[in-house]
């Protein structure tokens, strides 16, 4: 997705910025980490054509937000606080920070998309939601934040369809907080039958050393990657990420039993990006590394 400037900050000393931002963008979302250690004080304006969620680590001395339409809202402790503003809503405000690593993960997601493949879940603009907490969707955001802060995460492909699927259930859940009816658990559910199932596993196991995208296997069986992500898991028993990652290990056990390949060979021949990467997923899943694996 292309960059927008929903956020825009402006600090009182010239000069300053953020000590680190990071992006990282799928098809219809992106996510975007900013660290802030620096205790100057900042002004912020939120406004722009994509849907703004934010997970806060923050702590003020002192900061106010305006809302199109709300009275101002004062923050002051804002760890694990959410905040939400729909496209076209624009906010605006101040805060001085405390001298910590302060830092806010922020969802932007696109109305236009987003509204197609979730059956016009989002085809209003919604209502602004500021410094709120909710445990599921606070969870959700705060793995999209670990991606989004590791080392090497944008050239791990299973971490990118893992981030995908994080920000499909994001929305699904920031959806269940907005409409206040109970209509989203209503929405069509078209399932997954035993041949799409095959044939997505099948699709999995020809391309376990591809880049492997929500959406490719999310067309494989003609779904939007809504409905693809919770029928998957439904059906299969875990996420799209975790069972790729599940067939990526097998196929390495079966290669090191089988073959003299060095590690980084195999690292490669089963859609890793880089051995270390392959050592450590391989050592989490079996308690070993694939050289102890490869002795026993």
């Amino acid at each position: 997705m292309e960059e927008n400037p929903v956020l825009q900050l402006k600090f009182e000393i010239p000069g300053t910025s953020p000590e680190a931002k990071r992006r990282l963008s799928w098809r219809g979302f992106s996510v975007e980490h900013t660290r802030i250690s620096d205790p100057t004080p900042y002004s912020f304006e939120v406004s722009g054509e994509l849907h703004y969620l934010a997970l806060h680590d923050l702590i003020l001395d002192e900061g106010e937000m305006k809302v199109d339409g709300l009275p101002p809202i004062e923050g002051r402790d804002l760890r694990n606080r959410l905040t939400y503003m729909p496209r076209h809503c624009r906010a605006t405000g101040f805060a001085t920070p405390k001298a910590r690593e302060n830092s806010f993960t922020t969802l932007y997601f696109d109305p236009e998309i987003i509204s197609a493949e979730t059956q016009r879940l989002y085809g209003g603009d919604g209502v602004p939601m500021i410094y709120f907490d909710d445990r599921r969707l606070r969870s959700t955001l705060e793995k999209l934040r670990s991606i989004a802060t590791a080392a090497g995460s944008t050239a791990n492909d299973l971490d990118d369809l893992y981030a995908e699927t994080l920000g499909v259930l994001a929305v699904v859940e920031l959806a269940r907080l907005q409409v206040r009816d109970g209509r989203y658990d209503g929405l069509p559910r078209p399932g997954l039958s035993d041949t799409q199932r095959n044939r997505v596993l099948d699709y999995i196991d020809a391309n376990l050393v591809s880049d492997l995208k929500l959406d490719a296997l999310a067309a494989v069986v003609n779904l939007s990657r809504f409905h693809f992500a919770r029928e998957f898991k439904a059906r299969v028993g875990v996420p799209p990420y975790a069972y790729v990652l599940q067939r990526r290990i097998e196929l390495a056990k079966r290669l090191l039993k089988t073959t003299r390949l060095p590690v980084g060979e195999i690292a490669s021949a089963t859609g890793f990006k880089s051995a270390s990467h392959f050592v450590g997923a391989f050592h989490k899943a079996t308690g070993a590394t694939p050289t102890d694996f490869r002795r026993s």
